[in-house]
């Protein structure tokens, strides 16, 4: 069943857009500033011990220390996305967790300036397999490995960055 779980969860992670490709990457060129923002978590997940602000707050803090500014009024955003199933019944049960990291900025339409959006226009992801009591180190760990991916493929597209 848990076999299932994660097949579903890497195929719900993968149905996005954006990834990293060269064309991908060239999106994040000139952003000057981000903001960071987590969505609402599944309760089961919180009651694991992950929060929305200690990622918001580990992603920020690599951001920061990579010189990539923080502002929390820009419209574009680093954006994480946690989607978990459990392996079961009872507090021993596993969690498998799709976590996902993508850029959104606002996009304007070709064909009609008048349309205004924000869509995503760059993103990684990674499925975490855990028990509830180390569950909160492997998501820890999980977004620094993304928000490390980030910053890399920012890097590569902002000369001054690095």
């Amino acid at each position: 069943m848990l076999r299932n779980l994660l097949f579903v969860l890497a195929a719900a992670a993968a149905v996005h857009a954006a990834g990293d490709s060269p064309l991908d990457r060239a999106t994040l060129r000139g952003i000057q500033a981000v903001n960071v923002v987590v969505d609402p978590l599944d309760p089961q997940i919180e009651s694991a011990g992950v929060t929305r602000a200690d990622l918001r707050e580990r992603a920020e803090t690599l951001l920061r220390a990579a010189g990539i500014v923080i502002d929390t009024s820009r419209p574009e955003f680093v954006g994480v996305r946690l989607t978990a199933a459990r392996g079961g019944r009872g507090p021993f049960a596993e969690f498998a967790v799709a976590m996902t990291l993508a850029f959104y900025q606002p996009v304007q339409l070709v064909r009609d300036p008048n349309v205004r959006t924000a869509t995503q226009t760059w993103e990684i992801g990674t499925v975490i397999l855990a028990a509830p009591k180390v569950l909160h180190q492997a998501s820890q760990d999980s977004i620094e490995d993304l928000t490390g991916r980030f910053i890399k493929a920012y890097r590569s597209v902002n000369a001054s960055a690095k």
